[in-house]
């Protein structure tokens, strides 16, 4: 997959999605969170941020992803090897983290700001 194709991918996820370039990468963010970089860590590559219970989902969609190395190895960041990704699995694998940044706010969130799943009951 080109990562021309990757980006309009990412761009066409849903309303609010913005990509904001990053050193030598880019980033598209949905909800105030990144949800994929393209270009980490080299040139061919992207990472994605699902929820961490759809990790094991998400790398049986294709050989050519795999979990981040290190502490967030189990944390939901996947590394996509955008040569010969299928642009299904790519669609798929975008949309799930494309709905995990949507999600109720998390760490490092608006102090204060209710999460979209609170429901708030006047007195």
């Amino acid at each position: 997959m080109a990562p021309d194709r990757f980006s309009a991918l990412a761009m066409a996820m849903g309303p609010g999605v913005h990509q904001r370039a990053i050193l030598e990468t880019v980033q598209f963010r949905a909800g105030g969170q990144a949800f994929a970089t393209l270009g980490w860590p080299a040139e061919g590559w992207a990472v994605v941020k699902i929820a961490p219970v759809r990790q094991a989902w998400a790398l049986a969609l294709s050989e050519g992803l795999a979990p981040e190395p290190g502490r967030r190895r189990k944390a939901g960041i996947i590394l996509v090897r955008l040569s010969g990704l299928d642009e299904g699995v790519a669609a798929e694998l975008l949309a799930a983290a494309w709905s995990h940044a949507q999600g109720p706010a998390r760490r490092g969130g608006r102090a204060g700001a209710p999460s979209p799943s609170v429901q708030v009951l006047s007195a």
